[in-house]
């Protein structure tokens, strides 16, 4: 019995992680894609919430009450990605889209593993 509690969970944390790294590389594709600095973020934020969303449904969590707190983390994500990057850098053509691009895939992968063990440990998502 024991043994089929482990691999359910092992089972729950492989599709997590599959969840967690396609939203971030969704999340650093959107980035790249925009233009002007700042718009990213309209891009990022759903895809975040969608990944908070599908990570509570793999927990078992009622999705319609975990999606507004799902949002604050989304937000929280976005803006700490955004202080963590060179303002003038962010407006350099080239260079800016791959900053854009690299800080939204790390706070979106950061930000769904936080979430992932918060889960694990029971303690939801507040």
């Amino acid at each position: 019995m024991a043994e089929a509690e482990g691999n359910e969970a092992r089972d729950v944390r492989r599709r997590c992680e599959f969840i967690i790294h396609g939203a971030a590389a969704a999340a650093g594709g959107a980035a790249a894609a925009t233009l002007v600095p700042g718009a990213d973020s309209v891009a990022i934020m759903p895809i975040q919430v969608a990944m908070v969303a599908a990570l509570a449904r793999e927990h078992g969590i009622e999705v319609s009450t975990s999606l507004v707190k799902s949002t604050v983390y989304a937000s929280l994500g976005s803006i700490v990605g955004k202080a963590g990057s060179g303002l003038l850098l962010r407006w350099t053509p080239i260079a800016g889209n791959l900053v854009r691009a690299s800080v939204a895939f790390s706070v979106t992968e950061a930000m769904g593993h936080l979430i992932l063990d918060r889960l694990e440990a029971g303690d939801g998502l507040v």
